[in-house]
């Protein structure tokens, strides 16, 4: 077992370690502190705001069209996906944690950015016909139109490399990424109100997302004896690049930290609300759909199975969506968390996303191939037409 659950949230709120640090005749590399303060966060007690079910395996099918049918699998609908990148990351400037594979493997990866490249506008016939092979839409009733995107998500993957990648430029080797693609259902107001996977991401999406809401307490010491206060000494001297960085006051401090090459002003508690909205009219963060994709099933259900291709491009115009979140950002994260979004599950990140990386060094590497490759497919594309991003402090 791993500990990505405990490495993520910190990449996220602590400062990245730069240089080497010699105390008490112990040299501790930038590499060296970033396991520390990952074994702090991994035995410490923070509270998360989590959203998602984990999906452990077993029992899960598709129906006809390609859906799961697990309700674990199938949890993160793409609406509450959709809503909660744009508003994190573009308007409260807050990254946050996701497991990137829906299934039973676990891959918790700090998220770097969020990109729509493709929003087009359809009406419930044309989307029926077009992904379901059918006359009618057969999943939410409530639904007036739909809105078809192709966006992507980024994130940092683990590396062996020392020193500070952000400071250096490094951490763009270790970013990558995965295209997603999806139908949000809309109301007479333009509100999003639902949504449904399509092509390779009914299995390729999100298992969960969450994010820790402070840092740990400043007296915490985790059950192998490791102090929060010392390891954050340590780390305070290794972002200044100095021996001489005084401990005292500061050391183990839940604000002591705020980053010197990023402000930590995007509280998610301060921030305003957030918005569903796929007009210009705004709604409460609570206003987001539902984690769970089981829409109501009206109309007949054809039995014709729908296109598996690729996406084509010979769709009806495109529409500007907008989430309430600016269009381009550099996104900065909170060290202080917040109450902010949907509290679902709210201080279960440590139940639901422990025990990650039940992977063999085979499947390891092979995840990490896969990674590299999509990166250089991703480099290789057409340049995006809305990029929120948030650059995290380390990892």
């Amino acid at each position: 077992f791993g500990i990505c659950h405990a490495w993520a949230p910190a990449a996220i709120i602590e400062e990245e370690p730069n240089c080497p640090v010699t105390h008490n005749g112990v040299t501790f590399q930038p590499l060296d502190i970033k396991g520390l303060i990952s074994d702090v966060y991994d035995g410490a007690k923070v509270s998360t705001v989590f959203t998602g079910a984990r999906y452990n395996g077993g029992d899960d099918g598709t129906d006809e069209y390609g859906r799961h049918t697990n309700d674990a699998y199938r949890d993160m609908n793409p609406a509450y996906f959709h809503i909660a990148a744009a508003n994190l990351l573009g308007k409260l400037k807050h990254s946050f944690v996701v497991d990137v594979t829906a299934g039973a493997q676990v891959w918790n990866q700090p998220v770097r950015g969020f990109k729509m490249y493709e929003q087009t506008a359809m009406s419930l016939e044309e989307a029926a016909q077009t992904f379901y092979g059918l006359e009618e839409y057969p999943w939410n009733a409530a639904a007036k139109s739909i809105v078809y995107v192709k966006s992507r998500l980024s994130w940092v993957f683990e590396t062996y490399t020392d020193g500070g990648l952000v400071a250096s430029g490094e951490v763009d080797k270790f970013t990558t990424g995965q295209y997603y693609y999806y139908l949000l259902e809309l109301d007479d107001a333009g509100e999003i109100i639902g949504g449904e996977w399509v092509y390779n991401s009914d299995s390729d999406h999100p298992d969960f997302l969450w994010f820790a809401k402070s840092k740990p307490a400043a007296d915490t010491v985790t059950s192998i004896g490791l102090s929060y206060a010392d390891v954050s000494m340590l780390l305070k001297k290794s972002v200044a690049c100095s021996d001489s960085a005084s401990a005292s006051g500061s050391a183990g401090s839940a604000s002591a930290s705020a980053s010197a090459s990023a402000s930590t002003s995007g509280s998610v508690g301060a921030s305003g609300s957030a918005t569903s909205s796929a007009s210009t009219s705004a709604g409460s963060a609570t206003d987001v759909p539902s984690t769970s994709s089981t829409a109501s099933n009206a109309g007949s259900v054809a039995t014709d199975a729908p296109a598996t291709e690729a996406p084509a491009t010979g769709t009806p115009a495109a529409t500007t969506l907008n989430t309430g979140a600016p269009a381009a950002t550099t996104a900065t994260p909170s060290s202080n968390g917040g109450n902010q979004g949907n509290n679902q599950g709210n201080n279960q990140g440590g139940n639901q996303g422990n025990n990650h990386h039940d992977e063999s060094e085979d499947q390891y590497h092979q995840y990490q191939q896969q990674q590299q490759q999509q990166q250089q497919q991703f480099e290789n594309s057409d340049h995006p037409r809305q990029w929120y991003q948030s650059f995290f402090h380390w990892w």
